[in-house]
């Protein structure tokens, strides 16, 4: 029986579009961002931006390396906030749903960066409020000093809030993520491209056996 399900943010709740930081930054100057950044390859300097080990200032002083050197810390935030693509509004009411059902968790790889701007966007919206209340606890990789795939952000998630992973269900639009909370005995749901929440979810917040 599912008692429990843990929510992934960027691409399962929140659309994002890697693409547009791409084009962003080739505007900028870089030519080789495809290299440093993507959904699949990351290099070091992000792993590390996204568990906190290193800061705005360090993350944007880095990337100017690569850039003009007049380049301001505005101009680097606009370009690398471009994949944040929005909220849809009604996901946002079927989170609301689906916590009505089961505990339900936020699990997400992200950073200060963008996690000030779409906490931005939910103030905005006056939707700030009950987006935290949608959830019994969120989990912000930059906060936790721990990011997937590492299984230890997993256990540290069931351990927290003493619940057990056979009852619990991952959802995650990325496959590696997937196959890493399965090796803990969380039962991973793999939202694939074209797949939205709807399509796993009744309208009244139930998972879709």
């Amino acid at each position: 029986m599912v008692k429990n399900i843990i929510f992934d943010f960027g691409g399962v709740i929140y659309n994002i579009d890697h693409l547009k930081t791409k084009e962003a930054f080739l505007k900028l100057g870089i030519k080789n961002f495809d290299e440093l950044y993507g959904h699949a390859v990351q290099t070091q300097l992000f792993e590390d931006f996204e568990i906190g080990k290193i800061s705005p200032f360090v993350f944007r002083n880095t990337i100017r390396e690569h850039l003009p050197e007049n380049t301001s810390d505005k101009k680097i935030d606009q370009a690398w906030n471009a994949l944040l693509v929005g909220f849809v509004k009604e996901r946002l009411e079927l989170l609301e749903k689906v916590g009505k059902h089961y505990c339900t968790f936020l699990l997400s790889n992200t950073n200060q960066i963008h996690y000030q701007q779409y906490m931005r966007e939910l103030k905005m919206q006056n939707r700030f409020r009950n987006f935290l209340a949608a959830f019994d606890k969120l989990y912000f990789s930059h906060q936790v000093g721990m990011r997937k795939p590492d299984k230890r952000i997993f256990n540290f998630l069931i351990q927290d809030n003493s619940i057990k992973a056979e009852e619990t269900v991952f959802i995650d639009d990325y496959d590696i993520n997937i196959s890493a909370a399965n090796s803990v005995g969380l039962r991973g749901l793999w939202l694939k491209p074209g797949q939205d929440l709807f399509d796993i979810f009744t309208q009244d917040g139930c998972l879709i056996d």
